[in-house]
């Protein structure tokens, strides 16, 4: 659904989506190793991906997102749900583990008060995946989907992948044991620049059975920080966020993938623009991801 919109809250409408989907709005990231580890008590349990047997998953990914958004004249609220399915298939690699697949199901639906609603499906979606994973989860990214140019604010791809697998410690860990991840992203074209650091904390809180399943829960605390700077001389706009993510995942040792995650995110901050002058905003909403084998 295509719309006229005034530049100045085009470009508001625009940050509003790369902030919702935080990690839609990264090109790749760059991470720092772990902190120094805290080794918890009793029993430990070292953590790898593997290849699972069968050697193939499908993801689901459901990611709700609410931006509001408080300006001198008028306030806005940006509600989008995204869904996707993804069959991934795991295999060796020189690297570590290749993954390769496709999107087999995608829905989106935004709906902004200003802009009304706009929606994607599987038709605006388009090409494989492929990307290799070291044990330890660091992702080098080969080829990803795209979606269609009209929605392409909609779109999950790249970062929704490092939702997938989040990084792992290069140690054993008891029950009570943390590590900490810091990872920056960023993304440069030529008007804009967006870089977002998340800094999370991983604990080991013990042991659980779902649905039957042998699981580890690992609790997840992560502190984010965002900066996009959108434009040129007058008309250059800059938005600065930040706030916390928590949740937890659900690690299956048997199939050395998580089986589900939830990550709540609540993030502020404030975008000057030109033309409209200081808009205050806030992101809430959870992203989940299930693994079915």
């Amino acid at each position: 659904m295509k719309h006229q919109t005034p530049p100045a809250i085009t470009g508001i409408v625009a940050a509003a989506a790369c902030a919702g989907l935080i990690t839609a709005c990264a090109g790749g990231p760059a991470a720092t190793p772990p902190a120094a580890p805290t080794a918890g008590t009793g029993p430990t349990t070292t953590f790898a991906y593997g290849i699972p047997s069968p050697p193939n998953a499908l993801f689901h990914v459901e990611d709700s997102t609410v931006v509001s958004m408080n300006m001198p004249t008028l306030d806005m609220e940006v509600s989008t749900m995204t869904f996707v399915t993804m069959n991934l298939v795991f295999g060796r690699d020189p690297a570590g583990i290749g993954v390769v697949g496709n999107v087999v199901g995608f829905d989106a639906v935004s709906n902004s008060s200003l802009m009304g609603i706009t929606v994607a499906d599987a038709d605006d979606v388009s090409g494989p995946i492929g990307l290799v994973l070291t044990r330890g989860g660091e992702l080098d990214i080969g080829v990803m989907p795209v979606l269609d140019s009209t929605v392409a604010d909609l779109t999950p791809f790249p970062g929704v992948f490092f939702d997938l697998f989040p990084r792992l410690p290069d140690f054993p860990v008891g029950q009570g044991g943390e590590w900490v991840d810091t990872v920056l992203w960023s993304v440069v074209d030529e008007t804009s620049e967006s870089v977002t650091q998340t800094i999370f904390t991983y604990t080991l809180v013990g042991d659980t059975v779902v649905e039957g399943r042998s699981l580890l829960n690992i609790g997840v605390e992560g502190d984010i920080a965002m900066q996009t700077v959108e434009g040129v001389g007058d008309e250059l706009s800059d938005n600065r966020l930040s706030g916390t993510s928590s949740g937890y995942i659900l690690w299956d040792p048997e199939h050395n993938l998580p089986w589900f995650s939830i990550l709540h995110r609540d993030i502020r901050g404030t975008n000057q623009v030109p033309g409209v002058g200081r808009v205050e905003m806030a992101i809430n909403g959870p992203i989940r991801v299930r693994v079915a084998h």
